[in-house]
């Protein structure tokens, strides 16, 4: 099975106000077993998804959602990638009742080019301010 390993999260403007998008570089790796590599005959153009979490004690939240970004995958040497997504500030405002401050984010990421399709891997969580 095609795996998506070593999933890792940025903010890259931790002084924001709670009135400013969140923006987050996201990263991860991706493996490939030879049937896989040589199903996708030599190279995949993968869609990466990435899904921005909220972090809650029984049912995590989806806040955004970004799958523009698209990387090519050739053999079974692990490629790595990171990419940019901006997360509105209204959405992430909104993943937390009106009297939580914060809220702990996670990325939830995972590829697909054809019939192969990774496993969803989260990064580690990341408190961001919100009101």
């Amino acid at each position: 099975m095609a795996k998506m390993l070593g999933v890792w999260i940025n903010v890259n403007n931790p002084n924001r106000t709670t009135s400013q998008d969140l923006n987050l570089t996201v990263g991860g790796t991706i493996l490939l077993t030879e049937a896989e590599a040589r199903a996708l005959g030599g190279g995949g153009l993968f869609n990466v998804n990435v899904r921005v979490m909220d972090d809650d004690s029984f049912s995590d939240d989806l806040v955004h959602t970004d799958n523009s970004f698209q990387i090519n995958v050739q053999g079974t040497t692990p490629r790595c990638f990171h990419t940019g997504v901006i997360v509105p500030h209204g959405k992430l405002n909104d993943c937390e009742p009106w009297y939580e401050s914060w809220a702990e984010i996670y990325a939830r990421v995972s590829a697909k080019a054809g019939n192969v399709q990774t496993n969803a891997a989260n990064s580690s969580n990341v408190n961001v301010r919100i009101d």
